[in-house]
């Protein structure tokens, strides 16, 4: 396509038609239907008889883009990420965490300051003490708070906290991830695998199990996390082709749980009154 938007055809140079349409191919192919351009020409026209299979919910009679359940599932995710995020940040500023937070992790991986290396289950391993320094990590999704997701058990990083007495490590060295902590009708504890058996995800996750010593200077509610813009992208990201989601691998907040959040946000529940929602009876 041309600066004028004009389509222009790579086969005859003509303007007004694409390859696929160039009546110079259909003229070949009505010549000799085995000739090089009357083959190609030949899989278009099949293609165009083909009938149209959905490439998200697998339905035939329309594609992705006219797709009502991935226009339905996108208003869903957006609402559920809104929530999540206000949900988030509420929790946030009543449990201290922001820049400056002093913060112990139970379950780090980390070097002390003298580049030595230590993990959780080692003889004489001591909880790293640092120093909440980042912003929260633009890879922190909804999905983790949804039991019934691969998400859910991620070790994607939420936060970063510096490690004290690391200032003369190299960068890798002193930071150390801190991913969502399980959060009582938040984040819940309790998850399930493909099979739906269930699993505790402080055995499954690490750099979760952390608590905050000392409370930030500054919190994270103005952040661009929580923008309407950056929601908009979040929801484009996701359901991008190339991210080949299909309507299978939707998911979205229990009615029981999607309500108590909101409470929560409100004001009508506070956090110590809330609890995990059931898992999913397993299918027999």
């Amino acid at each position: 396509m041309s600066w004028n938007g004009t389509v222009t055809c790579s086969k005859c140079r003509e303007s007004g038609h694409n390859r696929t349409s160039c009546p110079e191919m259909k003229k070949e192919w009505e010549a000799d239907p085995t000739s090089y351009h009357g083959r190609e020409y030949a899989r278009h026209v099949a293609r165009k008889k083909a009938p149209k299979t959905c490439s998200y919910c697998k339905e035939t009679g329309h594609t992705r883009a006219g797709c009502a359940d991935i226009k339905s599932h996108k208003a869903q995710f957006h609402n559920d990420a809104e929530l999540f995020r206000r949900v988030l940040v509420k929790w946030m500023k009543e449990t201290g965490i922001g820049v400056g937070a002093l913060v112990r992790s139970q379950d780090a991986r980390y070097y002390d300051n003298k580049d030595n290396y230590h993990y959780p289950g080692d003889d004489g391993y001591v909880a790293p003490v640092g120093l909440v320094m980042s912003n929260i990590s633009s890879s922190t999704h909804h999905y983790a708070a949804i039991g019934a997701s691969n998400q859910h058990m991620s070790n994607d990083n939420f936060l970063t906290m510096q490690t004290l007495g690391s200032a003369s490590l190299p960068d890798y060295r002193r930071n150390v991830g801190l991913a969502l902590p399980c959060i009582a009708g938040i984040i819940p504890r309790m998850g399930a695998d493909y099979y739906g058996r269930e699993i505790d995800r402080l055995e499954r996750t690490s750099g979760a199990n952390w608590e905050v010593v000392s409370p930030g200077q500054t919190d994270f509610d103005n952040c661009n996390w929580l923008t309407p813009k950056n929601i908009k992208q979040t929801v484009k990201d996701h359901f991008a082709r190339d991210q080949m989601q299909e309507s299978s691998d939707f998911k979205t907040f229990p009615v029981s749980q999607r309500s108590q959040l909101r409470d929560y946000v409100d004001g009508i529940i506070n956090l110590s009154q809330m609890t995990d929602p059931e898992l999913p009876a397993k299918d027999s």
